[in-house]
C-alpha cells in the first residue's frame, strides 16, 4: 500500500525545506499548510484546485509542481503527474537560463552591492537544485510508465549538469 499522501507531502515540504532553501512568502506557506490538511482530509480535488490555481497566478513557485505532481501520483493519475514535472522543469530551465545569461550577469556585475550578487548566487544555486530534484521525479515517474528511454534522458542530463 503506498504511503499515505498527506505523509508523503508533509515529508517532501520538510525535505524541500532543507535542501532548498527557498525564500517563503507567507502566502505559500500558507497554501502549503492548507492543501496540507486538504490531503489529512483527504479532500483531493480541493488539493488539485487549489494548487492548480495557485501555479496558474503564479508558475514560479516551483515547490507546488512538485507537491502537485505527487498529489496527481497519488490519485494514480500519472500522466498528469508527468506533465505536472515537466512544466515545472520548463519553468525552472528558463529562469536559470535567464540568471545565468550575459545580459543578466553584465547587469547584476554594474549594481554595486555584494546583497545583489549574493542573492543572484544563492537564485541560480537554488534553481539548480530545483532542476536536479524535477528531473529525477520526472525520469522516476517516467520508469513508472515504462518510458525507459525518456527517464535515461533525464539521468543524462543529470549527469551532465552534475558533472559539469
Amino acid at each position: 500500500m503506498p504511503p499515505d499522501l498527506a505523509l508523503r507531502l508533509r515529508t517532501m515540504n520538510r525535505a524541500l525545506d532543507r535542501i532548498v532553501a527557498d525564500p517563503h512568502s507567507d502566502g505559500f506557506e500558507s497554501i502549503t499548510q492548507v492543501v496540507l490538511e486538504q490531503a489529512e482530509r483527504e479532500e483531493i480535488v480541493q488539493a488539485v484546485q487549489l494548487l492548480e490555481t495557485t501555479l496558474d497566478s503564479n508558475p514560479f513557485w516551483l515547490r507546488g509542481y512538485l507537491l502537485l505532481g505527487t498529489v496527481y501520483q497519488h490519485a494514480r493519475q500519472i500522466d498528469n503527474a508527468i506533465s505536472t514535472i515537466e512544466n515545472g522543469l520548463t519553468i525552472c530551465i528558463n529562469s536559470l537560463r535567464l540568471f545565468e545569461s550575459k545580459e543578466w550577469l553584465g547587469t547584476v556585475k554594474r549594481i554595486v552591492g555584494h546583497s545583489v550578487h549574493d542573492r543572484t548566487t544563492q537564485n541560480a544555486e537554488r534553481l539548480r537544485r530545483y532542476e536536479y530534484i524535477l528531473r529525477h521525479r520526472l525520469a522516476l515517474l517516467q520508469v513508472g510508465v515504462g518510458s525507459f528511454d525518456d527517464a535515461i534522458k533525464q539521468w543524462a542530463e543529470i549527469e551532465d549538469e552534475h558533472c559539469a
